[in-house]
């Protein structure tokens, strides 16, 4: 996964309440995959294994947030048990045959926990985190992108 991908993702997080991480989850770990699909396409195995065991960790994650005082939790973990040896198995064989349904199935969980983010009316999860204010500005032949922090006292000079 690339820099810029991996800042998107963390400040998602840091303006994320409950349900929207393990959206945010799974959005990484579709970004693991398809990482680890573009490395199998090079014969970059290292890079591929790389990926597909941040994915597995990943996995392991969204299983470690279950909550078994309900019934569905035990659905999931099922489910997540699967993904992780269907990972495993790519891992072993580095072949990405079985991304398509391991994609599959994160997508309609994907799906699935994005209806009930929408219902969600908690606050993110991480407090005092930055305020980012984004901007454009023109630079010689390129575009610049900025972001500040409207609330920062240390910002700037001071006489």
């Amino acid at each position: 996964m690339n820099k810029d991908r991996l800042q998107e993702f963390a400040v998602r997080v840091t303006q994320a309440n409950k349900s929207q991480l393990i959206v945010i989850l799974y959005d990484i770990l579709e970004a693991d995959l398809e990482s680890a699909t573009d490395a199998i396409n090079a014969k970059d195995y290292k890079t591929y294994e790389k990926e597909l065991r941040h994915a597995s960790r990943i996995v392991n994650q969204l299983m470690g947030a279950l909550d078994y005082r309900y019934p569905l939790a035990y659905d999931l973990l099922s489910l997540y048990s699967y993904l992780n040896k269907k990972m495993v198995s790519a891992l072993m064989s580095r072949s990405n045959q079985d991304f398509p349904e391991i994609l599959d199935l994160i997508n309609d969980l994907r799906v699935g926990f994005m209806e009930v983010s929408k219902e969600d009316n908690s606050g993110p999860m991480m407090q005092n985190t930055q305020q980012i204010y984004a901007g454009l500005t023109y630079g010689r032949g390129t575009l610049n992108e900025s972001s500040l922090n409207p609330s920062d006292i240390h910002r700037g000079y001071k006489a």
